[in-house]
């Protein structure tokens, strides 16, 4: 079969009868990436296959296998986000698929199963409300498929038949067929020119809260993920000999820009297990049987690096370059079809006639990802083929890279993805499944790499650093006339968002951008600009409503009160607020989003004693269109704040000399159980509005929201993140 055509293994979810999951895997592997459906193991050998009648496919996304499993594909990587499950529930939806009955597996990598961003990939909250409409109608359609196969069967119009649990059922003869008894028959029908989805009323999984199809795997420990691919995976050599899996530890050099000049093998090469030492460009690798053998080896090495031959970057050199940018006069950012003069000149006149301005800048720094599972990839590099088993968000882009970094056709490469130990938009880049291949290559072995803590830290691609100077320009009776951002920022790819598409009711918004990066390798974190622009937009409406005497929250309703639905969601985050007594000594800061067509309103509860902060309560509202699964969306907002929480109060990546000095969780520590506040999630819909991401849009409020409510607390605002460089002590 074409390595293109399937990831190959199944999520950890999909469930087989009388086999364990790593036999099925095993199975998996030996036969080279197929779909595998419709089989049969035989107990003495997993990996012999006799093969029966070949599944179904309708619709694309829907498998039906002769004995009427009904499988749902999916093209979304399961990072704890619950995608595949909230997916499935949608298609499970208009198909008539009883949730006990519903497995999951991953769809081929191939255009027809593209999503929201015409790729194969998991990011920016696109799964969902990228793929809503799509997979509705795709179950609604396989559903008349299997209705007209049945009433033909029957010989009986369609109408008196209707699908349920599995089965198409004629009431008025009180026959029925299953969906697996009549899917090669829907498999020829003609789909019908409409389709009629079910209403709202009709909903059964939709809205509601089924257990995440990835629950159980996880809990009981099977499931697996990249760090986890064991060697029963890699199929045997031609003459049937077991191929040992080695393990790599990757060393990369310390600057950013800088290669590999030598090394001296000898020493890593003498210890009991090492393999094989391997040169790239930019790292060297020890290969060896096992991962302390190599880090032991690896240990062993001194390599020589060359710098790039630029000015090394420094925290210091950094934000007085972006303080500085803030003052160009930048590029413009306007709307698609916009006029910049005539957008510039409307700012320009907006300010020259004002009463007066306010201005202020805050500052946002470099951010590491740090996902609990640091980087890996396992790679098996044979002949004209490679099989990569991975955590990744981008499998098509991934499989693309390592083609051509092997100098192979992309359909010569099968891409298995794993779960993942936090992706956060670290693994929407693709180097270390690239370096895996590469050192498989030069390995003449299968080989599993994993990096360091260190090395994971160390050598990411970061949150861009960002300095905003914002100004209001205000009417005589305080109205705010204009609202222009100043952007300096290491990136130079309009890093707006946040401070443009804004939800506040005012005449003109601009914005410029300006800044250079020193070499910096930068990448999408999670929420992308708003998570630093959104810190900037929120402290400095607060500083506005003290500026015109009002409350935070008047102010924001003065500027919402022509969007219901923002009002709605701001006024239920404030009741549930009011609904708690504030006690003595501690102070709420609000913050609100409009992001990724959702919107949410966060409230922070503080404390300040002396310089000792503590965050108590959050109160958060949320509106994302159409809740397909309430429970997830409240432990998505949960989770998103308390990552945004950790940011805010610890997240700094400082640089001397163009390196990276924090190294691991000591000096970038994550946000503490006992640190973490209680949070109280409400989730609001509007069925009639376009679908919203999740797992974005909890994240940038926080920061603002913690600190308006210290400035309430104290009188003293912070405008630099994060919290603990700023004098304070998080309790």
């Amino acid at each position: 079969m074409d390595a293109n055509t399937s990831p190959g293994v199944s999520p950890p979810m999909t469930r087989y009868p009388s086999i364990n999951r790593r036999d099925l895997l095993r199975a998996g592997a030996a036969i080279a990436g197929g779909l595998l459906v419709g089989f049969e193991l035989r107990a003495d050998d997993p990996t012999a296959i006799t093969a029966k009648r070949h599944p179904v496919i309708l619709q694309n996304w829907i498998r039906v296998g002769v004995d009427g499993s009904v499988t749902l594909l999916t093209n979304a990587t399961e990072m704890g986000q619950g995608s595949q499950s909230a997916l499935a529930q949608i298609l499970a939806e208009e198909l008539e698929v009883e949730w006990r009955d519903v497995r999951i597996d991953w769809a081929p990598i191939e255009a027809a199963y593209y999503g929201a961003w015409g790729e194969f990939m998991t990011g920016g909250g696109g799964s969902v409300r990228g793929m809503f409409d799509k997979l509705r109608t795709a179950g609604a359609t396989a559903r008349g498929l299997l209705i007209a196969a049945a009433a033909a069967r029957f010989s009986v119009p369609a109408q008196e038949c209707k699908a349920q649990a599995g089965r198409v059922l004629h009431e008025p003869s009180r026959r029925s067929l299953s969906y697996g008894e009549l899917a090669e028959a829907a498999s020829v029908g003609t789909p019908p020119a409409s389709v009629v989805l079910k209403t709202e009323r009709q909903w059964q999984l939709i809205g509601k809260a089924p257990p995440r199809l990835d629950m159980r795997d996880k809990v009981t420990g099977v499931a697996m993920f990249g760090i986890d691919v064991p060697a029963a995976l890699i199929p045997r050599d031609t003459s049937g000999k077991v191929r040992a899996l080695q393990v790599a530890s990757v060393s990369h050099c310390p600057v950013f820009g800088g290669k590999l000049a030598d090394v001296d093998e000898t020493p890593a090469l003498r210890i009991a297990g090492v393999r094989r030492v391997v040169r790239l460009d930019v790292a060297v690798a020890v290969v060896a049987d096992d991962y302390w053998s190599a880090r032991r080896g690896l240990a062993a090495l001194k390599p020589a690096w060359t710098s790039n031959g630029n000015p090394q970057a420094s925290s210091e050199a950094l934000s007085a370059s972006l303080q500085a940018a803030t003052h160009a006069d930048g590029k413009a950012w306007v709307p698609e079809g916009a006029d910049e003069k005539a957008a510039r000149a409307a700012s320009d006149s907006a300010f020259a006639g004002s009463a007066r301005t306010i201005e202020r800048t805050y500052e946002a720094p470099l951010l590491a990802h740090a996902t609990l599972e640091p980087m890996n990839a396992t790679a098996d590099v044979a002949g004209d083929r490679a099989t990569l088993w991975l955590p990744t968000q981008v499998q098509s882009a991934m499989r693309s890279r390592v083609a051509n970094a092997l100098g192979l056709d992309a359909a010569r490469v099968a891409v298995h993805t794993t779960f993942l130990g936090g992706g956060f938009g670290r693994r929407l880049k693709t180097d270390y499944g690239v370096e895996a291949a590469l050192i498989a290559r030069a390995a003449g072995a299968p080989v599993k790499v994993i990096w360091s803590r260190e090395e994971d830290m160390q050598h990411g691609f970061y949150r861009p650093a960002s300095v905003m100077r914002v100004r209001a320009a205000l009417s005589a009776d305080g109205s705010v006339l204009a609202l222009r951002s100043h952007i300096g920022c290491v990136d130079s790819d309009a890093p707006v968002s946040g401070l443009v598409d804004l939800p506040y009711d005012i005449a003109s918004v601009f914005a410029t951008y300006a800044g250079d990066n020193p070499g910096i390798p930068l990448g999408a974190w999670r929420s992308v600009d708003p998570s630093q622009n959104t810190f900037a937009l929120e402290s400095f409406i607060d500083e506005l409503a003290v500026e015109l005497g009002s409350s935070p929250l008047a102010f924001r309703r003065e500027l919402l009160a022509k969007d219901a639905r923002a009002l709605r969601v701001l006024d239920a985050a404030a009741a549930a607020a009011d609904a708690v007594p504030l006690e003595p000594g501690r102070h709420r800061g609000i913050a609100f989003l409009r992001g990724f067509d959702s919107l949410i309103a966060e409230i922070a509860e503080v404390s300040v004693a002396g310089r000792r902060l503590r965050v108590h309560r959050v109160f958060a509202a949320i509106d994302c269109g159409t809740a397909v699964n309430p429970r997830n969306i409240e432990a998505q907002v949960q989770g998103g704040i308390h990552f945004g929480l950790t940011a805010a109060l610890f997240g700094a990546i400082t640089l001397k000399d163009g390196r990276v000095l924090e190294a691991n969780f000591d000096s970038y520590p994550l946000l503490r159980m006992d640190q973490a506040p209680d949070v109280t999630v409400q989730v609001l819909e509007s069925r009639n509005a376009k679908i919203g991401g999740v797992g974005e849009p909890p994240v940038p409020p926080i920061a603002p929201a913690v600190c308006n409510a210290i400035a309430a607390a104290t009188g003293v605002r912070p405008r630099s993140l994060p919290l603990s460089r700023q004098g304070l002590t998080v309790a």
